[in-house]
């Protein structure tokens, strides 16, 4: 192993037994059991926030067979769950993990729901691929109980101020104002909440820079706090909970197919926990694997001093995306085509086929999603194009005009006829759910309606991501192994500082948050001697 540093502190400013690095649904999770089983704990965070991504997420946990849905009748099975993900995942998936997320899934669900204030609910939707073997029409997605989770945690932020650092979401959704305690914060909350009833200690502002080896064991953390060196000496272990790296443009230049990948999680999340295992030797993993998102730019909109990116809604009735030829190149009710339209590339003329995408909408769809409305409180609505035709549009976009006027045409006729047979929108039952959230009424596919009613309006798409998928390599134990196959002893991975090889390069809603939590329950089990 490397360690750019062998010199130990003569002074230490923490000694404990486990620390979580990274407030995610890993890092509190472990240190809430850790904390159960006896062992001091602390939990350091970069931001001056709570919650990292997830914080900004849809809350949503993917737990097969979890006892809610078997409570309602539902059956599942842990060999049904294994058999979709084997056949999802591209072969790239760990059968170790798998089999290791699925064992303890439905017991840390359990364990915290009845030990801290987090209580789920099954949300209604289903697999990605529910129709593919093994998949699932509805129960292994669990959300926040609202209705229990949201009053718990207004009454306790008048005992725990430090609740108000659960990260707030930047964004303006459109379909009205989301309570503080929805969704993502949902999740973390609760957590949150239970490490401060503890007495757990929450350093903010506290960012890790390098793991501390000795004899081959990592020994203790090297953090920033306060401009200075922070010495914290483990006991048991570091537990690296950080995240993925898609605010690191370096690394995303170096892993991913893309230069300039737009970050849709907080710009904290730039592969600290990555850095500091590779620099101990630390294998990697599925550096290629992110979740890709569309999103659109308001010049001079800054969060952090770096970008705002902002999401779209896409892949309902009145609305298509095209490429730079005007002509539609994916699935739009399906998010993971869209980022595969992004990156489909010409090897003949060495160049991506597609890129700039283009959102194009009609009125009614502009106004029922809010896109219009939002343009005009942005910094600079100049990023929404209003054009009284489509070839007017086209001019404003830079399109072939012809090219745009048959596309539409194409696309419309499909709607008429209930049916895309260029990118088979809508027909996957996930597909059809999630068009029913805005469309409930509309048969038989909620994802298709027309592009036809003026003023037509466009924007400029660009990738961006909610979370890169790639990481440190674990094992059952969620111990980080090196390049040799061996585990480092002392160090723990989960998050997104870790792949997903629990699932391969697939993903499906809430299969990094529940990962997260699993992982991050299973490394203090271990720390704390269980097996």
């Amino acid at each position: 192993m490397v360690n750019k540093m062998t010199k130990i502190p003569e002074h230490w400013d923490l000694e404990v037994d486990l620390v979580s690095v990274g407030s995610s649904m890993g890092g509190f999770t472990g240190a809430i059991l850790a904390h159960d089983l006896g062992m001091s704990t602390v939990l350091v965070e970069k931001s001056g926030f709570l919650g990292g991504g997830t914080a900004l997420s849809g809350g949503v946990l993917w737990v097969p067979y979890n006892h809610h849905m078997l409570e309602e009748g539902l059956d599942d099975s842990k060999e049904e769950a294994l058999t979709h993900i084997r056949r999802i995942g591209l072969g790239r998936h760990d059968e170790e993990q798998a089999k290791t997320y699925l064992d303890f899934g439905p017991e840390v669900i359990r364990y915290l729901e009845e030990h801290t204030a987090f209580r789920v609910t099954m949300e209604n939707s289903c697999d990605y691929y529910a129709e593919l073997p093994g998949g699932k029409a509805r129960g292994r997605q669990l959300v926040p109980d609202s209705d229990r989770v949201i009053p718990v945690l207004e009454e306790a932020e008048n005992n725990y101020p430090m609740l108000s650092k659960v990260r707030p979401d930047p964004v303006p959704f459109f379909f009205g104002a989301r309570d503080f305690w929805a969704d993502g914060r949902g999740l973390i909350g609760p957590l949150a909440l239970a490490c401060l009833q503890r007495g757990i200690n929450i350093l903010l502002d506290t960012r890790a820079r390098q793991l501390l080896v000795r004899d081959g064991r990592v020994i203790g953390l090297r953090a920033e706090r306060d401009g200075r060196d922070f010495f914290i000496r483990v006991r048991r272990g570091v537990l690296l909970a950080t995240g993925g790296y898609e605010g690191n443009n370096e690394m995303n230049r170096r892993f991913m197919n893309c230069t300039g990948l737009a970050s849709l999680t907080p710009y904290s999340n730039e592969g600290d926990g990555h850095i500091m295992g590779m620099e101990v030797g630390a294998a990697v993993a599925l550096m290629d694997h992110s979740i890709y998102q569309p999103t659109i730019h308001s010049e001079g909109e800054e969060i952090d001093g770096r970008p705002f990116n902002r999401p779209i809604s896409y892949g309902y009735p009145g609305n298509i995306i095209v490429n730079r030829h005007g002509q539609r190149c994916c699935n739009e009710s399906f998010y993971p085509d869209i980022g595969r339209a992004f990156f489909a590339y010409e090897k003949v003329t060495a160049e991506l086929t597609n890129p700039p995408l283009y959102w194009i909408a009609d009125r009614p769809c502009t106004s029922k999603l809010g896109i219009s409305a939002m343009a005009r409180f942005t910094k600079s609505p100049d990023w929404l194009k209003k054009a009284d035709s489509l070839p007017e549009l086209a001019g404003k976009l830079g399109l072939p005009a012809e090219a745009l006027v048959e596309t539409v045409g194409r696309f419309n006729r499909f709607c008429v006829e209930g049916n895309d047979p260029d990118f088979h929108r809508g027909e996957g039952r996930y597909q059809r759910l999630w068009g029913k959230k805005i469309y409930p009424d509309k048969e038989p596919n909620p994802t298709l309606g027309p592009v036809e009613t003026p003023p037509f309006y466009g924007a400029v798409l660009y990738v961006g991501s909610v979370g890169n998928l790639g990481g440190l390599v674990v094992n059952g134990n969620a111990g980080v192994i090196d390049v040799q196959g061996e585990v480092i002893p002392g160090l723990y991975g989960t998050s997104n500082t870790t792949a997903l090889l629990s699932h391969g390069f697939a993903y499906t809603s809430g299969a990094c948050q529940a990962k997260s939590m699993i992982f991050g329950y299973i490394a203090a089990r271990h720390a704390a001697g269980q097996k």
